[in-house]
């Protein structure tokens, strides 16, 4: 079949010089474009999907991996896992299974290549090309980026190729070759440092199989084991685009980055010290089932390789989690570990994300607030001051929460946003209200507590058996709530509607008691306090109505305060 390459023949060192470097230039671009119109068609919902389908390490391999297949990069996918953990929709365990998915996912590149479909490359560019310029639908545009990519991939590897093949005749190129002959060694620094230069391990093993193809074909070039020791260092190579798109990051991405190369170094050394038996077994697949498709054994080796060190590693990924954040401890610092969280970045090209970065920080401040509340409810039952320090710095905790919280969710460009994601936004600022006000509310417990105890008021045993009870219904309804956010628990709102009846039905009965044992000279007038309280434990249950009647009914809103 006649190729648009068979009409050149490039036959000077310079015209050979710029076959190679623009093959190259061309493969490249045409991975980015593959990827890039990938991620527009799939828009948000390529991050989204990670984030949500990685509760477990399975889970994230499998989901790693079809991400992978899917934008043709494990470089990508790994630099949205970064992204991911650094604001905080993904804890560094679940990252290393999308990492460890990646890795099979990149496979696929170096597959296709081996189906040999090169001759086809200006078909695609040419479909690709109509389905951009005829088409007005975005989708159908991303999908034409697509094959356009697609297509000049394989027209840049044919380019290097074509140019590959008239070098074998330099006697330079030969003496260069003889040197890294039969020197494992130095194939695998050579695949570490092309494929760190290129940032692309894909197109790192397509340049392979291009050279190894062209080696058994003309009986000069690097063996097998050259080879399989230089797809060892590309895939050592490949950590690096990774570790630049940590700097400046977050502690965990910093986290994540570094699993990565330990990952990908661990693979290498393990298959490193198995390198004859490795090279001999894909010596016999060539012989048995591919002798005239080398592209396709490097390829299968490929995939071998990143399927058993993934298999291998899979019963490590604690160990792994643990060696990680041992080299890199997590910062302590609460402004830190916010700010961290929360991505200016992700206001701009996902506010969705964005939005769930802020909800996974409103969760975390809804948890600051009950433990507030319970050392409320441990200072009604022991007078102890440190309980008033400690009510004090996890008011304070809230406070930040809240401020920077609110900032970010107000920062949000609102224009191009739809509907639902500028409702959520709303009930988002109305839950952190809440939360801050339940707050305020347990600082007020404290206070009419510390009063009781300066006064020297005691309680008697069944007037505090019977707060504690309402302490503890009150304990269960704020649990809800966090649980009701976290889930949009349809569920776990209606439980919160009805246990809120049952705790306004309580706060109305023991105000009366209280108010019949004072007119019966039972109780002095200063144990009012206990009014006070019983009112402000039932302002914390109405708030926490609020939090679940907006999961209930979006469109509710809050309503003008009570308090």
């Amino acid at each position: 079949m006649l190729t648009f390459l068979s009409l050149f023949n490039p036959t000077t060192p310079s015209e050979l010089a710029f076959f190679i470097a623009g093959g190259l230039g061309i493969f490249l671009y045409g991975i980015n474009m593959m990827s890039d119109s990938l991620k527009v068609v799939a828009g948000n919902k390529l991050k989204l999907l990670i984030q949500k389908t990685t509760g477990t390490i399975f889970k994230g391999i499998l989901t790693g991996a079809l991400i992978t297949v899917l934008i043709q990069s494990s470089s990508a996918t790994t630099v949205i896992v970064v992204g991911l953990i650094t604001a905080g929709l993904m804890n560094l365990r679940q990252a290393i299974g999308v990492i460890m998915g990646a890795n099979i996912g990149t496979t696929i590149t170096a597959f296709l290549i081996g189906l040999k479909i090169e001759n086809y490359s200006l078909l695609f560019i040419a479909i690709g090309a109509v389905l951009i310029l005829f088409f007005n639908r975005q989708n159908i545009k991303g999908t034409g980026g697509i094959l356009i990519g697609f297509g000049l991939l394989f027209l840049g590897l044919q380019l290097m190729s074509s140019a590959l093949l008239q070098f074998q005749n330099s006697p330079t190129f030969k003496n260069a070759i003889s040197r890294i002959s039969n020197k494992w060694y130095l194939s695998i620094i050579t695949g570490v440092i092309l494929t760190a230069i290129i940032q692309s391990s894909s197109a790192s093993i397509g340049i392979l199989q291009q050279f190894y193809e062209i080696s058994i074909q003309t009986g000069i070039g690097i063996t097998l084991k050259d080879a399989l020791g230089y797809l060892l260092g590309a895939n050592i190579g490949t950590t690096i685009t990774v570790m630049l798109a940590s700097i400046g990051g977050s502690r965990e991405s910093k986290q994540a980055a570094l699993s990565h190369v330990l990952f990908n170094v661990l693979g290498a050394l393990i298959f490193l010290i198995f390198l004859t038996p490795y090279t001999r077994l894909f010596t016999w697949v060539q012989q048995s089932y591919l002798p005239n498709n080398p592209k396709m054994t490097i390829a299968f080796a490929h995939i071998f390789f990143n399927v058993i060190v993934t298999i291998i590693l899979f019963f490590f990924v604690d160990l792994l989690a643990k060696l990680v954040t041992k080299i890199i401890p997590a910062k302590e610092s609460l402004a830190v570990h916010i700010a961290d969280k929360l991505s200016d970045e992700l206001l701009e090209t996902s506010p969705v994300l964005a939005l769930e970065s802020a909800k996974a920080l409103i969760v975390e401040m809804g948890q600051v607030t009950l433990e507030m509340f319970d050392v409320a409810h441990r200072y009604f039952n022991e007078n102890n001051t440190k309980y008033i320090e400690e009510c004090q710095n996890l008011e304070r905790k809230i406070d930040f929460y809240d401020k920077v919280i609110h900032d970010y969710l107000i920062r949000m460009p609102t224009a191009n946003l739809k509907s639902s994601t500028r409702l959520y936004q709303i009930i988002y600022l109305d839950t952190i209200r809440d939360f801050e006000r339940i707050g305020d509310h347990c600082v007020n417990l404290v206070e009419f507590m510390t009063d009781r105890y300066e006064q020297g008021i005691s309680i008697t045993t069944n007037l505090q058996e019977e707060f504690n009870n309402f302490f503890n219904q009150v304990h269960k309804q704020i649990q809800n709530t966090i649980d009701c956010f976290n889930l949009k628990s349809i569920t776990k709102a209606y439980e919160i509607v009805s246990l809120e009846s049952e705790i306004d039905t309580l706060e109305r009965k023991f105000r009366k008691s209280q108010f019949n044992l004072i007119s019966a000279g039972h109780l002095s007038q200063e144990d009012i306090h206990y009014v006070d309280i019983l009112s402000n434990l039932e302002r914390i249950s109405d708030h926490c109505f609020n939090i679940a009647q907006n999961i209930i009914d979006p469109f509710y809103m809050q309503r003008p305060d009570e308090d």
